[in-house]
C-alpha cells in the first residue's frame, strides 16, 4: 500500500511538471512570426498606411512620418495579446484605440503640419507621428 501512494505522488508531481512546461511553452512560443516586419509606409486606396510594430517593450518604429492632406491610416499590429500595452491613445488627434491581437486600424482624415504625440494607456510608452 505504501508504495501505491508513493507512485501516486510521483505521478502526481510528473502531471503537475508537465501541465507547467506546457503552459510556459505554449506563452513562450505564441509569437511565432518572422523578424522581418514588412515596410512601414505603404499607400492604398488613396490612404497613406503607417504600421507600427507593438511590442513588449514599446512602439516600434518610435517615429513616422507623413504628408500632410492625404488621409492616413495608422496600424498597430500587434504579434501577440500578451504584452503589457493594451491601448494607444493621444489628445493631440483626439485617439483611443484599444488593441487586439494583430491589425488595429484607425483611420485620420486631415492632419496639419506638425508633430503628434501617442502613448500607450500606461503612459509608459510613447511614439511621434510627424505631419510634414
Amino acid at each position: 500500500m505504501r508504495n501505491m501512494t508513493k507512485f501516486r505522488a510521483i505521478g502526481t508531481m510528473a502531471g503537475i511538471l508537465f501541465t507547467c512546461l506546457f503552459i510556459f511553452a505554449l506563452f513562450y512560443f505564441q509569437n511565432t512570426e518572422s523578424s522581418a516586419n514588412g515596410p512601414v509606409m505603404t499607400e492604398s486606396d488613396g490612404y497613406q498606411i503607417a504600421t507600427f510594430q507593438v511590442k513588449d517593450d514599446g512602439f516600434y518604429p518610435a517615429n513616422i512620418e507623413v504628408k500632410a492632406g492625404v488621409p492616413t491610416k495608422l496600424n498597430f499590429k500587434k504579434p501577440s495579446g500578451f504584452t503589457c500595452i493594451r491601448s494607444v491613445a493621444s489628445r493631440d488627434i483626439g485617439l483611443d484605440l484599444y488593441l487586439e491581437k494583430g491589425d488595429n486600424f484607425t483611420t485620420l482624415q486631415d492632419l496639419k503640419p506638425g508633430t503628434y504625440k501617442l502613448h500607450c494607456g500606461m503612459y509608459m510608452y510613447y511614439v511621434t507621428i510627424t505631419v510634414k
